[in-house]
């Protein structure tokens, strides 16, 4: 019977070790398939929107299942981290959009919301969503969208921009249909406190898709320099602690006149070569009384006592204290105005080292802002202007 048996076993091993791997594979298999707990995590990852996950987890929750495994290999992701191109496309960047405020009567009134991106176009970016318009919270907070664009594109986009020696253009290339002289006005004021927010554009020129100067009613392209050349100090150039839109602190009268695009000329036949107040040939409203002080034949501060221009946090003549305070927290010094009962000084003094010369002041009646001051010390602190630094005249 052993003989037998064996013979048996023997005439039965062909058939039954195919048979035991088809198990073991069938077996493996099943295993394999019956991970509904992962599979359901993976459909719920590439489900999510690209605000809930980094730029890291979207390109990981987007691979081919089939790359799955060579994405989590140590090789792959050593691979990963040293490649450049890779590093860049995941940082993540934030940005300022600004939208005009709605029901103002002012046209230039805008506030900034934040924006995330991991593409290197911040500029194009920030633009993108000031066209896609405010979110439905930030209407309710009193933001409001821009015309939209319609019709054909004649570049193949909506716009373009570029950025050349501190001018930024744009241009689109669908027609928007605005309302009149307002939503003109409103749209231009946000796009240009959208792209002023970058150190590199101290002008921005809009132009319409047929190449013409956005909102321009007079018909001479002026933003072209065609007829006059235009200015690049107007009345909402942006109030920084070191200038104001592209006249800078520490500026000769000549840099200074080639960069506002405005002539500044002294309020005195006779300037005093040691301290002399200047201000622009031509006073576009807003502007009309904005003073620069000269110390040695440099710009050393700034006097703004219109109530168009706004300060980089937004605040503006005008404003009461409150609002002002709201704006900068407990960033500010508040002290007694000279010669006012009820007036202060809010003294806005920079943290960072290459700052910590200069100054923001906002003089008020004790109610609302009359002035900003803008300058280096000693300068910012002169009470009289040249008169403390030139008794008797300047």
């Amino acid at each position: 019977m052993a003989p037998m048996n064996k013979l048996k076993n023997k005439n039965l091993q062909p058939y039954f070790s195919p048979l035991l791997g088809f198990l073991l594979v069938s077996l493996v298999g099943l295993n394999a398939c019956g991970q509904p707990a992962n599979q359901s995590e993976f459909s719920t990852l590439i489900s999510q929107t690209e605000t809930e996950l980094s730029e890291t987890e979207l390109s990981e929750a987007e691979l081919p299942k089939t790359n799955l495994s060579q994405a989590e290999s140590p090789e792959r992701r050593s691979e990963v981290k040293q490649s450049p191109d890779a590093a860049e496309s995941r940082v993540q960047r934030q940005v300022k959009v600004f939208f005009p405020v709605a029901r103002s009567q002012d046209f230039t009134n805008t506030k900034s919301v934040w924006r995330t991106t991991s593409s290197p176009g911040v500029a194009q970016f920030a633009i993108a969503q000031l066209l896609a318009g405010p979110t439905s919270s930030e209407k309710q907070q009193g933001l409001a969208a821009v015309p939209p664009l319609s019709g054909n594109s004649n570049c193949g986009q909506d716009f373009t921009v570029s950025i050349n020696d501190s001018v930024a253009q744009l241009q689109f290339c669908k027609r928007m249909i605005h309302g009149g002289i307002g939503d003109s006005a409103r749209t231009k004021s946000a796009i240009e406190a959208t792209l002023k927010q970058f150190s590199t554009v101290s002008y921005v020129r809009i132009l319409d898709q047929n190449g013409n100067c956005f909102g321009d009613e007079s018909g001479e392209n002026i933003c072209l320099g065609k007829g006059l050349n235009p200015e690049k100090l107007t009345p909402i150039s942006q109030i920084a602690i070191n200038g104001v839109g592209p006249v800078i602190l520490g500026m000769t009268v000549r840099e200074a006149s080639q960069a506002a695009g405005i002539d500044l000329v002294p309020l005195s036949s006779n300037p005093n070569p040691v301290c002399a107040s200047y201000k622009p040939t031509k006073t576009p409203e807003g502007l009309g009384d904005t003073t620069f002080m000269v110390r040695n034949g440099r710009i050393a501060r700034i006097d703004i006592g219109d109530s168009r221009p706004r300060t980089v946090s937004g605040a503006r003549v005008g404003d009461t204290e409150n609002q002002v305070k709201s704006l900068y927290g407990g960033r500010l010094q508040v002290n007694p105005l000279p010669y006012s009962e009820q007036g202060h000084f809010l003294t806005f003094v920079p943290q960072s080292q290459k700052d910590q010369n200069l100054r923001l002041k906002f003089a008020t009646d004790g109610t609302k802002v009359t002035k900003i001051i803008i300058g280096q010390l000693p300068e910012v602190d002169y009470l009289e202007g040249c008169l403390d630094v030139v008794p008797g005249g300047i």
